[in-house]
């Protein structure tokens, strides 16, 4: 396969000239840039996207950093982000993570490798990863990030009040909470917050209503098993629809009525909350990658240092509480 030595060689210029060809600099005659061309179709040479890329510092690729792509939230995420990245001529990677801290870190490779051009934060398990992420190139969290890098999130302490509050004036005395990664942003802010606010209501909650590492609905199904073995709850407060979704099925299977007998609130608002009338959280996801990815644009071109976004929450009641 021809190089651009052999290239040089044939059309008798320096390998520079060949590069400044090859990279579109104007500053080669057209005798030389016809010369040159004429060689490369000659040799039937093919240069290497990549190694140009590199040479411009610029790959027009960004990545999305997220657990799992199949998740409803971060399908929605990713759709944001792409519509972003299709309007600006920029290919999206997709890092899926599983939550598993070794992928994790080798997403700062990307970063490090300038095989992308800056990198979206879906969801991490290791914040401290972030400063060394930044220190290779533009990063934005779709997580409460903004001491570290710039962010843009969903109003989660305010949401989880908003839940506690509504299923506290229908009349519950006991609560439980199923979240999903303990060790996110996001599931640390939700996981405060609930604690906090028992501090000073009615409300009271017992270790066997908790549960985490929830995010399907077979997770729903086996955590309603869970539940069966002890005394219910008056409500729980679920982090995802789709869990949400697997409890409620589960539990009309052995007989359980909702609200009646346990009521049970969703997150997101993803369609199966609208086709069960689950009361959830209705969250901008689409628009929140639709931030991101223009943020992300923003700061690796220098034209924003923006700090972070807060997306405000709205609560859907319906019909399981």
């Amino acid at each position: 396969m021809a190089n651009i030595s052999d290239i040089a060689k044939q059309a008798g210029v320096s390998k520079s000239t060949v590069s400044r060809v090859l990279n579109g600099h104007p500053h080669v005659s057209k005798e030389k840039r016809r010369t040159i061309l004429e060689v490369m179709e000659r040799l039937d040479y093919s240069p290497n996207g990549n190694a140009i890329n590199l040479s411009r510092g610029k790959t027009h690729t960004i990545g999305v950093l997220v657990p799992r792509v199949g998740h409803p939230f971060f399908h929605q995420l990713i759709d944001g982000i792409g519509q972003v990245c299709t309007e600006q001529n920029h290919t999206l990677l997709v890092i899926q993570t599983e939550n598993d801290p070794v992928r994790e870190e080798a997403s700062i490779q990307q970063l490090r490798d300038k095989r992308i051009d800056g990198l979206i934060i879906g969801a991490i398990s290791q914040p401290q990863l972030l400063e060394t992420m930044r220190s290779f190139g533009p990063v934005v969290a779709c997580e409460d990030h903004q001491d570290i890098v710039p962010s843009i999130y969903l109003d989660h302490e305010k949401a989880m009040t908003m839940l506690l509050q509504h299923v506290e004036e229908r009349g519950a005395r006991t609560v439980g909470l199923c979240i999903g990664n303990p060790d996110s942003g996001v599931g640390r802010i939700r996981q405060g917050t609930f604690d906090q606010y028992l501090k000073t209501s009615t409300l009271s909650h017992k270790n066997e209503w908790y549960a985490d590492r929830c995010y399907s609905f077979e997770d729903g199904q086996e955590l309603a098993g869970q539940l069966l073995t002890a005394d219910l709850p008056d409500a729980m407060i679920v982090g995802n629809d789709e869990v949400a979704a697997g409890l409620i099925h589960q539990f009309r299977q052995h007989g359980i009525r909702i609200p009646e007998d346990i009521a049970i609130t969703g997150f997101d608002d993803v369609p199966i909350a609208r086709a069960l009338e689950i009361t959830t959280i209705r969250q901008p996801v689409v628009m929140l990658g639709r931030l991101a990815a223009e943020q992300l644009l923003n700061e690796a071109l220098k034209h924003s240092e923006g700090t972070f976004s807060l997306l405000e929450p709205s609560l859907m009641i319906r019909q399981t509480t």
